[in-house]
């Protein structure tokens, strides 16, 4: 049976229409039942699938999702809530430094994710150093049919240039260039939650990004 139930679909598009404070409130008893409970029941299912291949990865349900309420401090959005309800299924949950998952489901269907974000600026030259040396593994990765039909490619922000030491390299390696790297799948369908068969598919696209992820991962833990 799903994970989800009608319920979950109809709360994001009622906060979709009143994301105001006093909706929320009035709707909370919805989201305990349609929304936050079942979703972590589904990510807690999800962390036992992943860490049975990758052990590293496991962390807890509450480490790994985020607030439905939006930090509106430096934003002109002043919308209080998300549409959607989102967590990171990595060492450390939502503040992980290594890639895993990042799972997103609400009003606008699903999102999945993974790379590395927003690696710092340590991070960042780690992964450049390896693609100096073994870039040609993470091209041969990133052009696996699978991934490419699922994600395409990389996505992120890039350089316009570069520091001296890689610059000589980044006619061979482009991807020297690139700040972020992560790889992206959105489905739009608002109902996907009431699939039947969510957990598996979540878990192809996890194992379809899983060898890029180790990649990165190998990179980023260099000492």
């Amino acid at each position: 049976m799903p994970h989800f139930t009608t319920g979950f679909p109809a709360f994001f598009r009622g906060l979709a229409r009143n994301n105001k404070r006093e909706w929320y409130h009035a709707h909370k008893a919805d989201f305990d039942e349609h929304v936050k409970g079942p979703f972590s029941d589904f990510v807690a299912e999800l962390i036992e699938k992943i860490a049975a291949l990758d052990p590293h990865l496991r962390c807890e349900p509450p480490d790994a999702i985020f607030r439905l309420a939006r930090d509106i401090r430096f934003s002109r959005d002043k919308t209080p809530y998300k549409t959607f309800t989102s967590a990171v299924i990595a060492p450390g949950g939502r503040k992980a430094r290594l890639p895993g998952l990042y799972l997103q489901l609400g009003v606008n269907g699903l999102a999945l994710a993974g790379g590395a974000y927003q690696p710092s600026p340590a991070d960042l030259t780690k992964i450049r150093r390896a693609i100096v040396k073994r870039g040609a593994a993470l091209e041969k990765l990133l052009a696996d049919r699978t991934f490419k039909r699922i994600y395409g490619t990389l996505q992120g922000e890039r350089n316009v240039r570069l520091p001296p030491d890689f610059a000589p390299r980044a006619e061979r390696f482009p991807l020297l260039y690139h700040k972020q790297f992560y790889y992206w799948r959105e489905y739009t369908d608002p109902k996907i939650a009431l699939r039947r068969d969510l957990l598996r598919f979540v878990m192809r696209h996890y194992e379809a990004g899983r060898p890029v992820n180790a990649w990165l991962t190998k990179a980023m833990s260099a000492r």
